[in-house]
């Protein structure tokens, strides 16, 4: 099992400045890369998982584009317990 480094990882939003939820996803030769995700009900951004690499270096246009898209579509996630 490879060591979580990425609970040691803390990020904020680019949107409304809260902690970021961060995984570590790992790569089949063994690295890994760290994906982030905001999940604050209120921010434009919500839902949204994208690397960190890539995450950090949106341009403003793209991060607008999914502010966007959340004023249209706001999240909708359902719950399915298990049975």
């Amino acid at each position: 099992m490879v060591e979580s480094s990425a609970t040691h990882v803390r990020i904020f939003c680019r949107d409304c400045g809260q902690p970021m939820a961060v995984i570590q996803q790992e790569k089949l030769d063994g690295s890994y890369y760290i994906q982030v995700t905001c999940w604050q009900p209120r921010c434009l951004l919500r839902g949204f998982t994208l690397s960190l690499d890539r995450y950090m270096n949106l341009p403003t246009t793209m991060l607008e584009a999914y502010r966007q898209m959340n004023r249209i579509y706001p999240p909708a996630y359902v719950r399915i317990d298990e049975c």
